[in-house]
């Protein structure tokens, strides 16, 4: 059997169709928003509630269910006793007033394609040369805790479990206390290895509409700098105080949030950049504010480039400090390295893509993905379906069903390659 008689082997049916169809509609009503959208942060009430529904789907489905340290959730196909494990997933969290495509896709696609794929192998007599899991990460989004891609960082060793439990809301609640309140605080997973990932995504930007693609395939991402940062002045009446006396916090980060958009400004495409949440203290119209943290990002392909532009930005920090009178401090700095995916994975994909009668294109993701954690451990695979208009992390984020199929497509067909040919070698 060859590479190129997969597809025409293995395609999803028209009962697959429906079942991702079933269990997709299902994650888009638990948290949904009166917009559209979904509102599922890590460890809420809605988050265990999907949790439960999907951990349901997979027994039903004939999956064995593990539920990590950290809350990661596994679906697993043991076919090959002993073998390595394919494993494929995303995560189920979303953003505050999100949309319903970003993470759940992949995790809904996951099971439907690997659910597939066990059954149409039984129905055929094929002998699996690997093991199958799916997997919903914990803390992707990094919204209710940060950072983000906490799940898979555990996983992979990137993050200690003590220090990822340690993380607390703005309530000061514990992740592990989050998890414990619905239940998904688990055990330790078995030794588990890994022949590959695969995460297929909803591409949260333009390019794929823009070119009339119909898939993507991630080569690469793009690297990460994220900082926290903290500006001290001086409560006081904001009627009587003089102006000129002032220490004022949000003064200070107001100049930050100019600054660091200029920044990106003066880089062109070469350099993305963001404030997207800003805390204040006391928080009261007629306080002059005493505190004030910023969540700031930049991003670039070029890490030579983000390096300098953050040590640059550490002086401007400073000289805003003192034309404000303020005091300001980094409490956290997170430097995430550019990664390039697995190359053999991206050709097959791109491969079967065109025996899929798929236009495909090869692309950067500038979005972290569970992907580009589990990038650094065994070889990984990012795909991705088009979103409408680019928009994401927003209730009017969309993906066609026909799209959504088409992505449902080239998952099943890529894990079948690679588990019937884990050591296939590919040829240009």
């Amino acid at each position: 059997m060859s590479l190129s008689s997969i597809p025409a082997l293995l395609r999803m049916t028209q009962y697959d169709y429906q079942a991702f169809d079933a269990l997709f509609a299902q994650s888009c009503e638990i948290g949904a928003t009166p917009a559209g959208g979904l509102h599922r942060l890590t460890a809420s009430a809605e988050d265990g509630a999907m949790r439960d529904a999907f951990c349901h789907w997979l027994r039903q489905q004939g999956f064995s269910v593990h539920v990590d340290e950290i809350g990661n959730i596994f679906g697993l196909l043991a076919l090959c006793p002993g073998a390595p494990w394919l494993l494929c997933g995303s995560h189920l969290d979303s953003q505050p007033a999100g949309g319903r495509f970003d993470g759940a896709y992949g995790v809904t696609a996951g099971a439907t394609a690997l659910s597939s794929l066990a059954r149409q192998l039984k129905e055929r007599d094929e002998d699996a040369r690997l093991n199958l899991a799916v997997v919903s990460w914990t803390n992707e989004e990094g919204a209710r805790f940060q950072p983000s891609l906490i799940g898979s960082a555990v996983f992979t060793g990137a993050s200690t479990l003590e220090k990822a439990l340690a993380c607390k809301d703005a309530e000061g609640i514990t992740l592990g206390e989050a998890l414990e309140i619905i239940g998904y605080r688990g055990e330790p997973l078995p030794p588990m290895t890994l022949a590959a990932y695969v995460e297929i995504h909803i591409e949260q930007g333009p390019h794929l509409e823009q070119q009339q693609k119909q898939v993507g395939v991630v080569s690469e991402t793009w690297a990460a700098l994220k900082w926290q940062v903290a500006f001290r002045g001086e409560q006081n009446h904001t009627g009587p105080s003089l102006m000129a006396s002032r220490r004022d916090a949000l003064l200070a980060a107001a100049k930050t949030i100019v600054a660091v958009r200029e920044e990106a400004d003066r880089h062109g495409l070469a350099l993305h950049t963001s404030v997207g949440r800003l805390e204040t203290s006391p928080n009261s119209p007629n306080v002059v504010t005493s505190e004030a943290t910023l969540y700031i990002e930049f991003r670039s392909a070029d890490e030579a480039l983000l390096r300098a532009t953050g040590e640059l930005f550490s002086h401007k920090l400073q000289t805003i400090a003192q034309e404000t009178a303020t005091d300001v401090s980094l409490i956290s700095s997170l430097f995430r390295q550019r990664q390039q995916l697995d190359a053999r994975l991206a050709q097959r994909a791109q491969k079967l893509a065109h025996e899929l009668g798929l236009s495909s294109l090869k692309m950067q993701t500038v979005a972290g993905h569970d992907a580009v954690s589990l990038s650094a451990s065994c070889p990984s695979c990012l795909l991705f379906v088009p979103s409408r208009d680019g928009l994401s992390h927003n209730e009017c984020e969309f993906t066609a069903q026909e799209e959504l199929h088409r992505g449902l497509d080239l998952l099943l067909a890529l894990l079948a390659d690679i588990c019937l040919f884990p050591d296939v070698e590919e040829t240009a």
